[in-house]
């Protein structure tokens, strides 16, 4: 008897939790609706500047030391062979396309050699288009590619010159915003005595491998 009259009063206050958690979320405060657009706005924006860019180690072992010309093959995706560089420590090096063949000219050292061929899916002028002598080119060995989404420059100034009107309406953004992409503030500022929340994101410039941070304002 006592057993089942601490189940029935263990199972009242179960009850009575569960009835006053319910009761008390009807007079929960709505979230902040700026607060909750903030990132959906973010992401629209972030979309527009940035690119899907690759990148490609090359190797070289290398019995002398010296100027030399290099080439490797390669299957770009479509539309991303133009933009392709090769750079040595960053630096881009003299390179020259043709076809499915990247030639460029480095100065290699004794042992294993590393450079790294970069491109986006962007449109961009032929990166690669030096003039190089490939009578006695050496072959080096292009690696496993890695993939990443990195913000354009060129991006960015394309959507500097866009009417802000105009922007806002093509990504379907209802609520006014403005953008600090570090070489340039877009949109309106906001009024004064006006709640503003902010989201930044960290990201590399493609064209420069340069850090970048990008702040998004939503008011």
């Amino acid at each position: 008897m006592n057993v089942d009259w601490a189940v029935a009063i263990s199972a009242f206050l179960i009850f009575i939790g569960i009835g006053f958690a319910s009761y008390w979320t009807l007079f929960e405060p709505d979230a902040n609706p700026v607060q909750q657009a903030l990132d959906p706005i973010n992401e629209k924006v972030l979309s527009c500047m940035q690119v899907e860019s690759w990148s490609v180690p090359v190797s070289y072992n290398s019995s002398s030391s010296g100027i030399a010309v290099l080439h490797f093959d390669f299957n770009w995706p479509a539309g991303t062979s133009d933009s392709a560089r090769v750079l040595d420590s960053g630096l881009q090096l003299s390179c020259m396309l043709q076809g499915n063949r990247m030639y460029f000219e480095a100065n290699v050292q004794i042992g294993q050699n590393d450079f790294d061929m970069v491109f986006a899916n962007t449109s961009s002028p032929l990166q690669c288009s030096s003039i190089i002598d490939t009578t006695n080119s050496i072959h080096a060995t292009p690696l496993a590619s890695e993939k990443s989404w990195k913000i354009s420059q060129s991006r960015i100034s394309q959507m500097l010159g866009t009417e802000y009107t105009q922007f806002r309406q093509s990504l379907g953004i209802a609520r006014n915003f403005q953008v600090d992409t570090g070489s340039g503030v877009y949109g309106p500022q906001p009024p004064d005595k006006t709640s503003v929340y902010v989201k930044e994101t960290n990201s590399i410039l493609y064209e420069t491998g340069q850090p970048v941070t990008i702040r998004v304002k939503v008011w």
